[in-house]
């Protein structure tokens, strides 16, 4: 029986997302969440859930494609 960790399968806040993703800022090293939002607007399969307080929750399918997102525009150009 395989064990699910529930960092893997937890909702990630948008903060959480551009860490992970190192969409940092490397002049003031502040994250760069407005990349994220921009990115909502941009593609249809960005959604995240929205909590109290208007906050983004992010799924692990979601991250996965925040991150292909990322190498496409940001390595591949």
């Amino acid at each position: 029986m395989s064990v699910i960790n529930k960092k893997d399968t937890a909702y990630k806040t948008i903060g959480e997302v551009a860490k992970e993703l190192n969409l940092i800022n490397k002049k003031t090293g502040h994250l760069q969440t407005h990349t994220i939002r921009y990115w909502e607007t941009q593609f249809n399969q960005i959604k995240p859930v929205i909590k109290a307080g208007k906050r983004r929750y992010y799924s692990q399918k979601v991250f996965l494609i925040l991150k292909y997102i990322k190498f496409l525009l940001k390595e591949k150009g």
